[in-house]
């Protein structure tokens, strides 16, 4: 599964085409939020502003207090080309969730002096823009009260686990196999396993998706074109964060959430792949009538969906298919449901 996938994503880039086409009605949108931990790095943060440009993608760094000295210019040319700066603390140690409110605020402001002080000519940019905090390792709650700080505290939905930090031992980090396992991440069927193990990628979580990636590794700049152009080819757009419904004060993605529940887009349909052999069905359930079967890798267009189940049109027929069966390339919650 996870070879098909990347030999499908590597001839996406090739071709400029995807499995996937989404034909989406007006209003139907698909932002995602791209978010690069941990930063900024001489050696892979330039790379990945090089590759963002080049898809015409914003993105948010998340910036950690201790990288800011000597790293003023690729501070600048963040704010420079659109991107949005997260605070991420001064360093992990001591301000995980949990710790003391007090330890959490004075890293923040330290991070902060320095991050204004760094940021020259693009100081009032920033200064006009929402304040954000990204807490070390993820956070449990919203930024503690404190007099003159407001900002929204992000997390992540969807993990690329770039890092290695919780890829299995079958995964070798120095080989081929490990870019497979991070797009498989993003995109198909999660190869993490523990806490960071996720049955969901980003086309479940749809519009408005947040994924994390850090910039202090080679693999997130070998992985990132490949990622972007599948999901432009679904018809994503990526901008920085924040979203525009989200409220300072808040935290409005809690880790391990499951994706919100929509009512979706009517008319709204993505091309997909059925998985293995499958049962078409009648109705959505697996004691309906069967309407027909179709082999592996046959196309399909998602109309519809309710809870474990996609609505698809195949040859001119309506009918169901389990959603584990098929493979689908486009912001799912914005399928209508039925």
């Amino acid at each position: 599964m996870m070879k098909r996938l990347f030999s499908t994503l590597l001839l996406v880039v090739i071709l400029g085409a995807s499995l996937a086409t989404v034909s989406a009605q007006g209003g139907a949108p698909f932002r995602v939020y791209l978010a690069f931990e941990d930063g900024p790095t001489d050696a892979y943060t330039p790379q990945i502003l090089d590759i963002l440009a080049q898809h015409n993608a914003h993105a948010s760094f998340v910036i950690a207090g201790a990288q800011i000295a000597g790293h003023e210019d690729l501070l600048q040319r963040e704010v420079r080309e659109g991107h949005a700066l997260i605070n991420h603390l001064w360093e992990e140690v001591g301000v995980y969730a949990g710790a003391p409110a007090d330890a959490v605020i004075a890293s923040y402001q330290r991070t902060e002096d320095a991050l204004r002080n760094a940021l020259g000519d693009m100081l009032p940019i920033y200064d006009s823009q929402t304040k954000m905090f990204w807490q070390p390792g993820g956070a449990a709650q919203p930024f503690p009260p404190a007099d003159g700080i407001n900002v929204i505290t992000y997390n992540w939905n969807v993990n690329s686990d770039d890092c290695g930090w919780a890829m299995p031992d079958s995964v070798d980090l120095d080989t081929l196999a490990f870019d497979q396992a991070v797009i498989q991440n993003v995109l198909g069927e999660s190869v993490s396993v523990g806490s960071f193990h996720n049955p969901n990628n980003a086309y479940d979580y749809g519009d408005g998706v947040i994924i994390i990636f850090h910039d202090l590794n080679r693999v997130t700049g070998r992985v990132l074109p490949t990622i972007l152009s599948e999901l432009q080819a679904a018809g994503a757009i990526f901008e920085a964060l924040p979203r525009p419904w989200d409220q300072v004060g808040t935290m409005p993605a809690a880790l391990g959430a499951a994706p919100m529940e929509s009512s979706g887009y009517e008319g709204y349909t993505i091309t997909g792949r059925v998985l293995q052999e499958s049962r078409l069905r009648s109705t959505p359930g697996l004691d309906a009538d069967i309407v027909t079967v179709v082999p592996a890798d046959t196309p399909l267009v998602a109309t519809g969906r309710v809870p474990g189940w996609i609505q698809v049109s195949y040859e001119g027929q309506t009918a169901w298919i389990a959603r584990s069966l098929i493979e689908l390339q486009g912001a799912i919650p914005n399928l209508p449901m039925r």
